[in-house]
């Protein structure tokens, strides 16, 4: 062969170089577009500390005057009061609910309410803010973009993460509250 047929071999080797690297840099380029942009994250589920944010609507729960609960070094306890109905309201972005942590509890709890699709999909559709002891509440705004609600009925669940109040560490168990009925209306 001669050193022309040689360099036409070596051109087209180097062309079929470039478009495969070109190649390959749009489709990493449109990956991360797509990762930056239009990826729905959603928030962390469950936070190593408590937000540092007391929840908004907490309200103090009334005629709630029972002790600590018995403890022993090292350990936690929890009450709870709940119902396991809640209802959103497109219009007002906000699910309402019933939470309580009673005054008798001695860790401070985060509430995530979960709705579940019929794929078993799990999304996280809102979140509160620390939840002392003593402490209920009774709405919680939903999380942008969170998941596309439509006006009807679904199934839910509650995780409660529980965080000691001094250090806000989050305790090793957490809880969750399953069949919760969750009712969407304009």
């Amino acid at each position: 062969m001669g050193k022309q047929s040689e360099k036409k071999i070596s051109a087209n080797r180097t062309k079929i170089i470039i478009t495969v690297l070109l190649v390959v840099t749009f489709v990493a380029l449109a990956v991360t577009i797509w990762a930056l942009f239009f990826r729905n994250t959603g928030p962390a589920l469950a936070p190593d500390y408590a937000p540092q944010k007391e929840e908004e609507y907490a309200e103090p729960v009334t005629g709630d005057s029972e002790e600590k609960m018995e403890v022993s070094k090292g350990g936690g306890a929890v009450s709870m009061v709940y119902q396991k109905e809640v209802h959103i309201s497109l219009s007002d972005n906000k699910a309402n609910l019933m939470f309580q942590n009673p005054s008798k509890s001695v860790n401070d709890i985060v509430l995530q309410l979960v709705i579940i699709s019929e794929d078993g999909t799990e999304t996280v559709i809102a979140q509160s803010g620390t939840l002392s002891p003593g402490y209920e509440i009774e709405q919680l705004d939903l999380i942008k973009d969170a998941a596309k609600l439509s006006v009807g009925d679904y199934t839910g669940r509650y995780n409660v993460l529980y965080y000691d109040p001094d250090s806000g560490e989050k305790a090793v168990l957490n809880g969750n509250i399953e069949g919760i009925k969750i009712t969407v209306t304009d």
